[in-house]
């Protein structure tokens, strides 16, 4: 019986799909974020070409650009990047001590002035384990890393209920 009991906490419950992440994203599904107040914008002068280049930073992004506003600087050096989402959990590397890493980490970057043009629109990074990364993703991308997780996170669910049900019935005192 692989029925899933009825008080199990709430994280541990299956959650609706994510209908709000569009496989074909368009501008009539694209959600828009409110536009903030107060956009930083600066200058510095270029170091390779001594010209004056503009920055725009990224709407949400929580880098400090001080060193970025002194001069000279290498324009590929300057990136926007939100706040990342962290979770710690403890994990054991070849049967050897345990160890916190961070997992399954996601933010938002961009690069204004990237060699890869791929980089200097915002794109997403998702941190896997402690810098490993699945960087440059669009939209697209993210979603189907979302999915991915999702379809992952169905079979931890059903391996959950399967181990409780296996505990419940075969109860033994330690």
């Amino acid at each position: 019986m692989n029925a899933i009991p009825a008080d199990l906490p709430r994280m541990f419950r299956a959650e609706p799909k994510l209908a709000a992440v569009p496989t074909q994203p368009t501008a009539k599904t694209r959600e828009t974020l409110p536009v903030e107040a107060s956009i930083r914008t600066w200058s510095f002068i270029d170091s390779t070409t001594s010209k004056l280049q503009e920055v725009t930073c990224l709407q949400g992004c929580t880098v400090n650009h001080d060193g970025d506003r002194e001069t000279p600087t290498h324009p590929y050096d300057v990136f926007c990047q939100t706040d990342p989402s962290q979770v710690h959990l403890p994990v054991a590397a070849d049967g050897g001590e345990i160890e916190e890493f961070r997992i399954l980490g996601t933010y938002i970057r961009q690069e204004p002035f990237s060699r890869n043009m791929h980089e200097r629109v915002p794109h997403a990074q998702v941190e896997i384990i402690d810098s490993h990364f699945m960087e440059g993703l669009d939209p697209d991308g993210l979603a189907a890393v979302i999915l991915s997780l999702e379809g992952q996170l169905a079979k931890f669910r059903q391996v959950h209920a399967q181990l409780a049900a296996l505990r419940e019935q075969g109860r033994v005192q330690l």
